[in-house]
């Protein structure tokens, strides 16, 4: 009798159990489990200021002046992705040729400085020129994303500067009348596209100077509330063994996102690594994908061809194109070119670098026939894939009948 109840209360326990996933559906009107949520991405903004840099002029002839733009071109880049790197990337390097084309203005000016910024150098000024670059924000966004860079959003804080500097008489507050102290820093916060506030050095800020050397935030936090910023950088930089040395903090929202030792022989090259730094988390951190499209293979109609030239012009600026990874003819006819091209970059941007170039002027897509899919030198595997290749881009030879 005891075993037969036994078995009654394991089958009753069994029904139960299985009954669990409707139980549960019952009772989720009230309890439900939690979903973690992935963290909302703000969409990129455009930051004008940001598309334009200063570089060195060597002299007034076409040759240095078209030089200086291809080095403003991947200063801009680098500012709008934070990257350091941008002119090592083979579609960066492509690029380079288009950059005088996408100057929206550019302005000339002419200082007495040498390379450490004094106007001086042996009691003669040294002239330098430099040229203020500003770029079309379109052709350079397309080159961005073709590259397969994330776009670091305009919208970037701006690190109210907590820095202590101590050469062996004590420690002392960074203020705006010592900015001198901090160029280096400062010039390389603008070469990664973020710019820094200093404190006037009120009494309240002197006495902050404790928390600065503890690397303490939240002691800080209240002192930078004062300045209505969220965001700062605290970095006591003092001399050591092996020359110079610092710790840095990086805060915002009463959090500490960031904390890193540097130690170099300089005290410049020191203080200029808190710029470095702080562009580099929030780059990281806050970049994201432009809408590049699809990459990989696309059929592409090449219209306006009327010669043997053109058609050479056509094939070779696709072949030697840094976004492209590999190209079929499919069929070349009387005015019409069509090819299977395979993209390394998507097929917006590369359509975006199209329409500021020189050679390919974008027309829109259309549909693929299937005529055109069967043309292909491998008809069998694409006709099984109509889903992928659902489309035609379409270009005009621009200037048909220029020599390649």
């Amino acid at each position: 009798m005891r075993h037969g109840y036994r078995e009654w209360i394991f089958v009753g326990l069994l029904a139960v159990l299985c009954s669990a996933p409707l139980f549960a559906q019952n009772a989720a009107s009230g309890i439900e489990t939690a979903q973690e949520m992935a963290p909302e991405r703000k969409k990129p903004v455009r930051n004008p200021a940001l598309y334009s840099t200063r570089v060195e002029l060597l002299s007034q002839s076409d040759t240095a002046r078209n030089a200086a733009y291809a080095k403003a071109l991947v200063q801009v880049v680098n500012q709008l992705t934070g990257r350091t790197d941008a002119g090592r990337n083979p579609v960066i390097r492509g690029a380079l040729v288009n950059a005088p084309k996408w100057v929206k203005k550019a302005a000339r000016n002419e200082g007495a400085s040498d390379n450490e910024g004094n106007t001086l150098v042996g009691g003669a000024p040294v002239l330098k020129a430099s040229l203020r670059v500003e770029f079309d924000p379109n052709p350079v966004d397309s080159l961005i994303a073709a590259a397969g860079f994330k776009y670091w959003t305009g919208e970037r804080p701006k690190p109210m500067l907590w820095l202590s500097i101590d050469d062996g008489r004590g420690p002392r507050l960074v203020t705006v009348k010592q900015l001198n102290v901090i160029k280096s820093l400062a010039d390389r916060g603008i070469q990664r596209g973020i710019r820094f506030l200093v404190p006037p050095g009120s009494e309240a800020d002197q006495l902050a100077l404790p928390a600065i050397l503890n690397l303490d935030g939240k002691a800080l936090a209240v002192t930078n509330a004062r300045y209505g910023n969220d965001t700062f950088l605290i970095g006591k930089v003092y001399r050591s063994v092996s020359g110079w040395s610092a710790w840095w903090a990086l805060w915002q929202d009463n959090e500490e996102l960031a904390r890193w030792p540097v130690t170099k022989a300089d005290a410049r090259a020191v203080i200029a690594t808190g710029a470095d730094n702080v562009a580099d988390y929030l780059a990281k951190r806050d970049a994201t994908r432009l809408d590049e499209g699809r990459s990989g293979l696309v059929y592409m109609e090449i219209n306006g061809i009327r010669s043997t030239e053109d058609y050479a012009r056509g094939i070779g600026y696709l072949q030697t194109h840094a976004s492209v990874r590999d190209l079929d003819i499919v069929r070349a006819e009387p005015g019409r070119l069509l090819v299977r091209v395979d993209l390394r970059s998507g097929v917006n941007a590369f359509r975006g670098l199209m329409r500021s170039g020189s050679t390919l002027q974008p027309l829109g897509q259309a549909p693929l026939s299937s005529a055109d899919i069967r043309s292909s030198a491998t008809d069998d595997a694409d006709a099984d894939n109509t889903d992928v290749e659902a489309s035609l881009e379409r270009f005009s030879l621009r200037n048909p009948g220029a020599r390649p």
